[in-house]
Formats: C-alpha cells, structure tokens, sequence
C-alpha cells in the first residue's frame, strides 16, 4: 500500500473538482480518483470523460460506504465541510476539504479532534502553500531577508456577478472572506509564523447575509496584518510584508498558477525581483495529501493550520457582524 495510489473519492462534481483536482490526479501516480458523487447527469458524463475508471455514485453517503476509497476531497459549499469532513472521518476516510475548511472555530476544532481520535489524516485544500512562489518567501522571511515582520497588507478580491454562484450565497457559507479572504488570511499568518490574538473588522454584508466586502485588522505578537477581501468589485491581489529592514512585495501571492507571479524584495534603496512562472500547485497538494497519508505525519496545510485560520476567520466576521468589536482569538 506504501507505493500504490491513494484512492480517492470526490463529494460532488463542483467546477474546482473538473477543472483542478481531478486533471492534477491524471498527471501523478500518487493518488486516482476512484469515485465521484454526483446527481447531476451533466456532470457524471463529464466525470467519466476525465476519470473513465472512476465509479459514479448518486449520494455521498453510498461513496462513504465505498471499499474502493481510502481519501476522499469535499469541494462543497463551505457550510457543508464541517458536516461532510465528520462524516467522512465516522466512515474512516481520510479528508483533503477544500479552503476554507471553516468559518469559525468551534466547527474547525471539532473536525481536527474527529481525525485526531481517529488516526486519519486530516489537510485543507490551500494549494497556494505548495507553490514554490510562497515555499520562496516563507524561506526569505525565515532567513531574515526582511528583518522582524512588522506589517502585512493582503488583499483579494474580485467580481462574483453569478447570482447562482455558491460562493456568494451567505445562507451556504459564502461571502469575500469565505471565497478570497480565507487566502489573505491565511497569507498574513504565514508572514508573520505566528498566531493572531486578536482581530477586528467592517463588512458589508447583503440580504443573505455575505460579506459582499470586508476590510480587518489582526494583532500579531510582534505587528499587525491588514486583510482585504471582496466578491463586488474589481480584481485585485496583493501581498505585502514590511520588516524592520525591508519588505517584500508580491504581485500574484495567491494564484501564480495562473500566469505566474513575482517577488521583489527591498532593502533600503535595492531591489532585486525574483520571477515565478505558472505552476500546478493542485498536483503538489494531492502529492503532499498522498504522502501524508502513508507516512502517517501530518501534512503542509493540517491541523495546525486549518485551527488557526478558521479562528482568524471567525473572529473576523465575528467583529464585523458586531460593528468591529475586538475579539480576541
């Protein structure tokens, strides 16, 4: 079993599962995707069409039930991967659910003590960790290219203008910070390798009760990151870690894949800019997901990781529904 695929088994026939997950698994030897759940006719052909050897199921349940599966990934809205992420867990599975694995941390904590009493391997599906653009700056930071991080501003935005996109739907979880800001989050920790202890924000939200834009504050030990996010208005993405003797400033920190990015580190009055071209951070999460399941560790993006994001998360939108209360995390 060391060597052999990880099977893996899909929750639904969402666009990042056709588009991402399921074409990075045709291109490695440490996973296949096994089995698929999916009601929508559309969908399965599309499914077959991918992964031909895969199983198709009409309910998630009946995939839980599966021999044929020993992983399973969740891309469904983001309300549902506290539930589906115990279920699968219950059912014996190991778990890669997509970001964010939970907007606050009860539901978070819950999910990772599951895996823990269970044994399972348990990785939130951030693939922006895994590329070699963001193992770069963490290795400057670490390295002391910056200094002591002071600052950081992450922003991520864009226009969602589907009304049937779930993303923007509050009553399944969705809203900036669920869809973008999670990433911004996420971000800001990984400059400042440290947890937040308190954080405080303003959102607007809509009639469903999505942040439609959220702009927040989080007090780190040693400085403080700003996070921007929105669904209602241009395209935006930046990332920004100013230290004590320098800063690093990058143009793509959360989709290099796309077309690639780069970071331009600043010392006094030189610069010099490093170039990363277009990745497939989605083969190196699955990779990453497969090798910590058989070596028994846990991964790049595992509990520690997902409990401190969704606690930085939770007070965020926690703080904006109450007018910008400071919460303390």
């Amino acid at each position: 079993m060391q060597d052999s695929p990880l099977p893996i088994g899909i929750l639904g026939a969402a666009n990042i599962a056709r588009g991402a997950i399921i074409p990075a698994a045709g291109k490695t030897e440490a996973v296949e995707v096994s089995a698929v759940a999916t009601r929508n006719g559309g969908k399965a052909d599309e499914v077959r069409k991918l992964a031909s050897e895969a199983g198709i199921f009409e309910e998630y349940a009946a995939l839980l039930e599966s021999d044929e599966v020993e992983a399973v990934y969740i891309p469904l809205p983001n309300s549902l991967h506290v539930e589906w992420t115990l279920k699968a867990l219950e059912a014996g599975k190991h778990v890669l659910c997509e970001k964010p694995f939970a907007l606050d941390a009860a539901g978070a904590e819950r999910a990772v003590a599951a895996a823990e009493e269970a044994g399972l391997t348990l990785m939130e599906g951030f693939m922006f960790r895994l590329h070699p653009q963001t193992r770069r700056v963490r290795e400057l930071i670490r390295d002391g290219a910056v200094g002591t991080v002071r600052q950081v501003i992450a922003q991520f935005g864009h226009l969602l203008d589907d009304p049937e996109d779930v993303r923007g739907a509050g009553s399944l979880g969705g809203g900036s910070l669920g869809d973008v800001g999670c990433y911004a989050v996420s971000g800001v920790r990984l400059a400042f390798d440290s947890e937040p202890r308190r954080a405080s924000a303003f959102a607007r939200f809509d009639a469903d009760g999505a942040d439609q834009e959220l702009a927040g504050v989080l007090e780190f030990d040693e400085g403080l990151g700003v996070v921007s996010s929105s669904i209602s208005s241009a395209r935006r993405e930046r990332l920004e870690i100013i230290g004590t003797e320098g800063k690093i400033s990058l143009t793509a920190p959360f989709r290099a894949d796309k077309a690639g990015g780069t970071v331009e580190i600043t010392r006094g009055d030189e610069s010099t800019t490093e170039e990363f071209q277009a990745d497939d951070p989605y083969l190196a999460e699955l990779e990453e997901f497969a090798a910590a399941v058989r070596e028994g560790r846990e991964p790049a993006v595992g509990p520690t990781e997902i409990l401190g994001n969704a606690r930085a998360i939770g007070g965020l939108l926690a703080s904006a529904r109450e007018g910008g209360r400071v919460q303390s995390l």
